[in-house]
Order: structure tokens, then sequence, then C-alpha cells
């Protein structure tokens, strides 16, 4: 792709560097920002700064969230007896969707994958085995 613009060129490839985004829909939502006379640009790259700088893992699940225990598992209403081993955030959301769990959480934070190159190690399974024992 031919550019004008360095700007607009840096930021179509950002943009799809995202999964999912190609280059013409990194172009696409780059030009619309550009020719957008609201402050949609700004609205997004402050939450995607407040994102980047801001957000963590629940200790005690590794759940996405805004401080060191998420609401889930701040949540007194929860079954802390009945735990869903999941593999990223992704998952929990999707289970909370359908309001039918009411139990705890923990999360891997992916899958184990040795032509990746990912093991054990490189997953949140230590703190899980911790929980078990811990239980017993």
């Amino acid at each position: 792709m031919n550019f004008s613009s360095k700007i607009l060129e840096e930021s179509v490839n950002a943009l799809s560097s995202l999964p999912g985004i190609g280059k013409k829909s990194a172009l696409r939502l780059a030009l619309h920002l550009a020719q957008d006379n609201s402050d949609k640009a700004n609205r997004i790259s402050f939450a995607l700064a407040k994102l980047a700088k801001d957000i963590c893992k629940c200790k005690k699940c590794g759940n996405i969230s805004d401080f060191d225990l998420c609401e889930i598992c701040k949540a007194p209403a929860r079954q802390n007896s009945i735990l869903c081993i999941v593999e990223s955030a992704r998952d929990v959301m999707a289970i909370e969707n359908t309001a039918q769990f009411r139990g705890v959480y923990h999360v891997l934070g992916g899958k184990i994958s040795p032509i990746d190159g990912i093991g054990p190690s490189q997953l949140n399974i230590s703190t899980l085995i911790a929980k078990v024992k811990s239980k017993n």
C-alpha cells in the first residue's frame, strides 16, 4: 500500500497487528478516525493507554481485573467450593454471560502447546495446585 502520510501508515501498521484486523480493515479504521471530527480517536487512545498501564491479573484466580482481586473473587455470593478451570479471561466472560455458574474460576492463561514451546511452567498451573492442596 502506498500512503500519503507516515502517521497514517504507522496507524495502519499498528491496527493491523491486532488479531483479525487486516491491512484493508486497518486502513478503513485509520481513515475513519483521521476524518472524524469528534473526539473518538482521543477517547480510544486514552482507553487503550489506560488498559496498557492499569490492567492487572487477579491474584486469586488470574482473571483480568482492575484491582488485586477481581469482582468475581470479591463477590460473597460465589461458591468457593466449585472451581471452573479455563484457558483465558475470554472463557470467563463467556461463562459469566450465561449467568448460570455461581462458583469461582482459575484462569490458566493459555494452553499447553509443545510445538509453540509452551509447557506447564508457562501457565498458571502452580497456583492451581497450591489452591487444590490448601483445600485438602
